[in-house]
């Protein structure tokens, strides 16, 4: 399949859908990434841009930036259009975005907007990031066997690992914390959780 995560600024695709995107790429699904800022308000636009491009390398990922600016990222035409060319270009089975309640207001726009420019497209669903409210995950990702590499993809973004706001917490301490919370609710020990807007079933039939 052809798999297309968009983000608001770089490594919230990571801390979303890494580990999906990791046993994704494993099994020789193509990963692409459309990330909409370069996240020039938590750090240097130029590190930001290199860390993204490293973590899009262990993905083996076809990288896409939106161009637009962060924390002035509003739904407009022209956000709506870069989603929409992003589709266009790699023509997605399944696209993930983040979900729309959080309180970011660049990941509400960005929700939105891929939420129209995706209308079409079969498989849609929302990941969460430390920012997101309201998530209640109907569909997992077992994401047990990749944990250490998950880790290693948030660890490409250096000088993000301790930006949570929350004293002497890392990322990557809340990440793996997400991760174990939504493993318990599926019955696993890691996990990833997504709500889906339409998941058509058909393409996990027959898939070993």
């Amino acid at each position: 399949m052809k798999i297309l995560g968009i983000g608001p600024h770089p490594d919230d695709l990571e801390f979303g859908c890494g580990g999906a995107f990791l046993k994704m790429a494993a099994e020789g699904h193509e990963i692409s990434l459309l990330v909409m800022t370069k996240g020039s308000v938590g750090g240097d636009p130029r590190v930001r841009l290199a860390e993204q491009e490293r973590s899009a390398a262990m993905l083996k990922a076809k990288l896409y930036w939106g161009g637009f600016e962060d924390t002035g990222v509003t739904l407009t035409r022209e956000l709506i259009r870069a989603a929409e060319k992003a589709i266009e270009a790699v023509k997605p089975d399944l696209v993930f975005v983040n979900y729309g309640a959080d309180t970011h207001q660049d990941h509400r726009s960005v929700s939105q907007a891929v939420e129209t420019a995706a209308r079409y497209v079969k498989n849609l669903v929302f990941y969460e990031v430390p920012t997101t409210m309201d998530f209640n995950p109907g569909v997992f990702v077992d994401i047990g066997g990749v944990i250490s590499r998950k880790v290693a993809l948030l660890k490409c973004h250096r000088s993000q690992v301790f930006k949570t706001r929350v004293k002497n917490l890392s990322i990557v301490e809340s990440a793996k914390a997400a991760a174990m919370f939504r493993g318990y609710q599926d019955r696993v020990k890691y996990a990833e959780g997504f709500i889906p807007r339409r998941l058509l079933l058909d393409y996990l039939i027959g898939r070993k």
